[in-house]
């Protein structure tokens, strides 16, 4: 590893989006957000159409902008990532593939009579307890509002793939080839499958006219002629199963990721992104048969996990298995989606620290969003980007993810474990119909199992990779005692819970134990009764280790493993589980990344490393090195390690003596060593100051449609598609938003109203208002203009509130391409589009907001002294922006520090998305997570000294959805999250944004 490179990471190790292409596209701003991007620190974009384009896909005016960003990628030293379809899944380009009936989804589906429709063709019948069915072949109709009226495609269909590359990727290269594997140096594909499962309320699986021929050379015998066995447990239902699925896998692997991969590789790009439902076997065996296979045929292979929470392991292992073992440059993770408007830099840390643990390390941030003007906003928040108060201090937490994603993209990770992948064994068992019983066999069985194992291997510190019996098929082979799968070896073998194995697989695990030994190979029950699907005695030799549960395999390999990292809770004297690592090593060294999983609990550990030599400290935070406290003993390396919530190390055991300076106290990245300090003095007495206007969103409306009263003093998200995006084009509204106000505010005031300047009119109080903009205007975001986002249109109304109710009233004629949560079409007369919303309307401006417990909000002018330690309950319940929080002390040298030690600022009960430290006027550093300790040694003076503490919140208390119970514990927003009414409640629901007190401490 280079240090250089790991202190200042090159682009393409950096973050780069999903740069959400969702409205009418602007050249200007375009570039605007591209120099926001690279100012953050983000290494480049994925230009990703999403909900709510207007720009017309694929048109001469989209790949203008396309060339546009590639310039300006060329400028800022960013990449401009392309993205292969409108929205997702790709393969449909829009529709303009499934136009043809040739190249449209096709599916085997289970019936009765009365269940059969136009689109199916009966292929065979059974009959089971006096009920006849019927198993036909269904040609997916068009009319889907997803598929922009269309329908999906058959990707098991070379022919529909090589359309779908003419129609998009073709015409990529027409118009922009020239910046190919230089500017533009990929192409991501999202969620390709070869079924689309959930579009089904019918037992199905999937199908293609390409299938049959394609089964019968691979196995021999005709599938047609075994349709029933595939759905019901009769006969030798599992070997039927087996070979379908395993055909069905691979023939969605010749059709369409083989020739996609060709083509890239034809034509200098990177094929990067991910496939439909990798998360557990049943899921990919509906979907795609199977994730790993694919990866073999993708320059960095990717994967997408969703959610604030630590789920999906089995998702990255797979990936990471595969590109360890093919060499793959970089392992892709689509990451930070759903996670809702509150998460900001703590949350994304703790995710990407796991995933990284587990192989990942490229991070493309889900969702950074052009416009968030109506539905866009609620595109699986958080919205990552120049929206939020906490961008500005985006640039701390890009330089952590590139280095992080250098450090473990450098080097071989150090694997001994191979852990055989049962996907086989689900699919000789898997029906449809098994549904009823949830699916009690594949999941119950073997799915769930597995992942427990998987699981507890990596808080067991057994660092494993899955073997894909596809590509062990191909690649395994076994020379010196070892399984080797491509570049990777391994001296132990674990099979979890299997029904069969493939042949190739058991001739190499038995060539394993012949040149080891029968005790390397450990079994769990149920144990193989197959090979290749089919029935047949398997010996295995004497000794191997047969374990009847997940717990018994793990201390069979503790043993075989007694020499590896320990990390000992140092409170329970045990394993610390949730602290997991992740080891590498080159010609010049080794390193081990640590991350602690806990969310909310910190750990104070003791760390035992199988090394004969001191590592240093490569702060992942600042790109420093640092000498460790590290000690040998009994020729291991031990530390004490206090890791806070989310906190991670990164150790490096360098061949070469490396000259560094002494360790702090505390590291950024989340870390205390074993330090003893003393507090000096107590600092609780500040005073607040909002950097920014307030806000109060009204979120109630008043709506008539065509003159007629449709809500009355109703939640807004009642109008979305309820009403608002169903009624037809051109229909006229009118939406009446009321606010009371105790005091009447000094200062200027403004309703910020998205694409106010496309109504006919807007009035407060019967005086008609005016927007800052005018109809239809475009161009680069205009602060003077524009509140928080471009089409947050300012609307003066300074001089004209009164005391009292006040009455806010916007009309125009509904003009929108929302078709329901998420969705959206097409807008043929694009370049004439001027669109308008019925959204919340934001009064803004210089005031405080008095509650009624939370519930009923009002407006008053005369402010009152905010509460520091949450300025949200005292009266900035809604405030999105930064905070000041000024104090002073006075220090005496002599008296406080004697012996000229560190001294520290230590913050508590941080209730903000960061932190940055001033002492007398000098930047002392940001904080993004605990411990928020800054080390002023430097900065602080005799005498009097002057603290300021800078902090920003986030979208969430404006933005929402903070109507929904129990909204701060989901770990999964989407579009209908802001429409779950039955969760609704009147109550808002708000996070605290505020400081504790400091604590001026002394290292002793």
């Amino acid at each position: 590893m280079d240090i250089k490179s790991f202190k200042a990471p090159s682009a393409l190790y950096r973050p780069a989006p999903f740069w959400s292409w969702n409205d009418k596209l602007d050249k200007e701003e375009l570039k605007r957000q591209i120099d926001e991007m690279s100012k953050g620190g983000w290494g480049g974009y994925f230009m990703h159409s999403r909900v709510g384009l207007v720009t017309k896909y694929l048109s001469d005016e989209w790949m203008d902008m396309i060339r546009t960003c590639a310039q300006k990628a060329r400028e800022t030293g960013t990449y401009a990532w392309l993205y292969d379809e409108d929205k997702w899944p790709s393969g449909f380009a829009g529709g303009e593939v499934s136009k043809n009936l040739e190249y449209r989804s096709r599916a085997l589906v289970l019936l009765t009579q009365d269940k059969i429709t136009e689109d199916d063709s009966v292929l065979t019948t059974y009959t089971k307890d006096g009920i006849t069915y019927y198993i036909c072949k269904r040609i997916s109709p068009t009319g889907n509002p997803w598929f922009n009226g269309f329908c999906y495609v058959d990707l098991m269909n070379p022919k529909a793939v090589r359309a779908f590359l003419e129609s998009t990727h073709e015409r990529y290269k027409e118009s922009c080839g020239e910046y190919f594997g230089k500017e533009i140096p990929g192409i991501f594909t999202d969620e390709p499958c070869y079924l689309m499962e959930n579009h089904y309320d019918v037992p199905v699986l999937p199908w293609s006219e390409y299938l049959p021929d394609f089964f019968k050379a691979l196995k021999g015998y005709s599938i047609e002629d075994y349709l029933k066995e595939l759905f019901f447990d009769i006969d030798d239902y599992q070997r039927i199963r087996y070979d379908f699925f395993d055909s069905a896998t691979r023939l969605f692997i010749e059709s369409f990721t083989k020739q996609y991969y060709k083509w890239c590789k034809e034509n200098d790009l990177l094929m990067t992104g991910h496939f439909m439902a990798e998360d557990n076997m049943p899921y990919q065996l509906q979907w795609i048969g199977a994730a790993m296979p694919h990866y073999e045929y993708m320059d960095w292979p990717g994967i997408d996990k969703l959610g604030r929470n630590l789920e999906q392991l089995v998702t990255v292992k797979q990936v990471t298995s595969v590109a360890d073992q093919l060499e793959k440059d970089r392992t892709f993770c689509e990451v930070f989606g759903c996670m809702g408007q509150h998460a900001s830099f703590y949350h994304r840390k703790w995710i990407a620290d796991w995933q990284a643990v587990l192989g990942i390390n490229f991070v493309n941030h889900h969702l950074s969003l052009y416009s968030m003007r109506g539905e866009r906003k609620r595109d699986y928040p958080a919205n990552l980007f120049y929206q939020q108060p906490w961008w500005k201090e985006e640039k701390g937490f890009a330089d952590y993810i590139g280095r992080l994603s250098y450090a473990l993209s450098e080097g071989k990770r150090c694997v001994d474990i191979l852990v055989i992948h049962p996907i086989g064994s689900v699919w000789s068992q898997y029906s449809p119909l098994h549904k009823q019983n949830d699916l009690a066999i594949e999941a119950g069985v073997y799915d769930r199992p597995f992942t427990n194992l998987s699981k507890e291997l990596i808080a067991n510190k057994l660092d494993f990779h899955y073997g894909d019996e596809m590509l062990i098929e191909k690649y395994g082979e076994v020379k010196d005692g070892k399984l080797s799968i491509g570049a990777h070896e391994y001296s132990a073998i674990v099979i979890p819970p299997c029904f069969t194995l493939r042949g190739s697989t058991l001739s190499l695990i038995e060539e394993f134990i012949a040149q080891s030994s029968p005790e390397n190979v450990v079994m769990i029950q149920p144990f193989v009764q197959r090979i290749d699907g089919k029935s047949r005695d398997i010996h295995w030799p004497e000794g191997t280790v047969r374990c009847q549960t997940v717990s018994q395999a793990i201390t069979c390999l503790d043993n075989m493993y007694k020499d590896r990292i320990k990390i000992i809770d140092d409170m329970t004297g045990k394993n610390a589980k949730a602290i997991i690592c992740h080891r590498r090593t080159d010609k010049d060294g080794s390193w081990i990344f640590f991350a602690n999983t806990e969310e909310n609990r910190e750990i104070a550990s003791t760390i035992n490393i199988d090394m004969g030599r001191l590592p240093v400290i490569l702060d992942i935070m600042s790109g420093k090195v640092y000498k460790s406290p590290a000690k040998l003993l009994n020729g291991r390396v031990e530390m004490k390690v206090k890791f806070y919530p989310g906190g991670s190390l990164l150790l490096y055991f360098p061949k070469e003596t490396m000259d560094v300076g002494e360790c702090p106290a505390f590291l950024d990245s989340g870390v205390e060593f074993e330090t003893h300090y003393s507090n000096v003095e107590k600092m609780d007495e500040w005073v607040a100051k909002l950097n920014g206007p307030n806000v109060l969103p009204i979120n109630d409306v008043t709506l008539y449609m065509d003159g007629e009263l449709i809500l009355k003093d109703m939640p807004i998200s009642k109008a979305w598609h309820q009403i608002f995006y169903k009624a037809e084009e051109g229909t006229q509204f009118k939406a009446i938003y009321k606010f009371n106000v105790t005091n009447i505010p000094q200062g200027e005031m403004f309703a910020a109203i998205e694409v106010a300047e496309n109504l006919d009119r807007i009035s407060l109080n019967g005086d008609k208002i005016n927007a800052l903009k005018k109809k239809g205007e475009l161009g680069a975001f205009d602060n003077d203009k524009s509140w928080l986002d471009i089409n947050f249109t300012k609307v003066p109304i300074t001089g004209l509130v009164k005391e009292g109710e006040n009455e806010i009233i916007i009309e125009g004629r509904k003009i929108n391409n929302i078709t329901g949560p998420g969705t959206h079409v097409s807008v043929e007369d694009y370049k004439t589009h001027t669109p308008t919303e019925i959204e919340t309307v934001y009064v803004v401006g210089d005031f405080v907001v008095t509650d009624e417990d939370n519930i009923k909000f009002s407006i008053d002018g005369k402010k009152t002294i905010p509460d520091v330690y949450d300025l949200t309950r005292s009266g900035y319940p809604f405030y999105a922006g930064e905070a000041e929080f000024i104090t002073g002390f006075s220090y005496d040298n002599k008296n406080d520090n004697k012996d000229d030690n560190k001294l520290y600022l230590k913050v508590q009960d941080v209730r903000s998305a960061f932190i940055s430290l001033y002492v007398n006027g000098e930047f002392c550093g940001t904080k993004y997570w605990a411990p928020y300790v800054f080390d002023i040694t430097q900065f602080i003076r005799e005498g009097k000294n002057l603290i300021s503490i800078k902090a920003g919140n986030t979208l969430f208390n404006a933005m929402g959805p903070n109507r929904m119970d129990g909204i701060l514990n989901e770990e999964y927003v989407g579009p209908y999250t802001f429409i779950d009414f039955d969760r609704y409640t009147e109550k808002y629901t708000l996070v605290p944004f505020g400081i504790g007190h400091g604590s001026l401490i002394i290292s002793d």
